[in-house]
């Protein structure tokens, strides 16, 4: 009896060992892009299309900067900053108003995973700040690579 209770064990053993190891494996692959800077995004924003282009995204050693970076891009004319968390996939920028840099939009989201061979996507609010650009509030938005 001792017997069959050990060699039942064994298989059953052997398959989490194995399920676990394979899971580890996935997870460990995947990961958010290291850098968002020198990228085109096109934005679902509520209902407009809109065109993002982060060009550029600060290294480790730059102020503030010991987890997440400070990334700088355009809508269309007008300027926006924030930062990019490079473990995490989280984002948050602030869209500037081109005539007085007043902020007018916030965005908050996150960056999917950086798979070979496939599309990145970000999505997450929108807070508006400026009656120019819709109803204040928070609204979604979503964009592709």
């Amino acid at each position: 009896m001792y017997f069959l209770k050990k060699t039942m064990r064994r298989p059953f053993a052997g398959f989490v060992i194995a399920m676990t190891t394979a899971l580890g494996a996935n997870v460990a692959s995947a990961a958010p892009p290291a850098s968002l800077a020198n990228t085109t995004w096109t934005m679902q924003i509520n209902r407009d299309i809109v065109q993002l282009v982060i060009t550029s995204q600060s290294g480790p050693g730059a102020p503030g900067a010991s987890r997440c970076r400070v990334i700088n891009g355009t809508f269309d004319v007008a300027s926006i900053r924030g930062w990019y968390c490079t473990d995490t996939g989280q984002f948050q920028f602030l869209h500037k108003n081109a005539g007085n840099a007043n902020t007018v939009r916030v965005f908050s989201g996150s960056v999917s995973d950086d798979v070979p061979g496939e599309t990145l996507f970000m999505a997450g609010t929108v807070s508006v700040h400026d009656a120019n650009f819709g109803d204040y509030g928070e609204y979604n938005f979503s964009a592709t690579n």
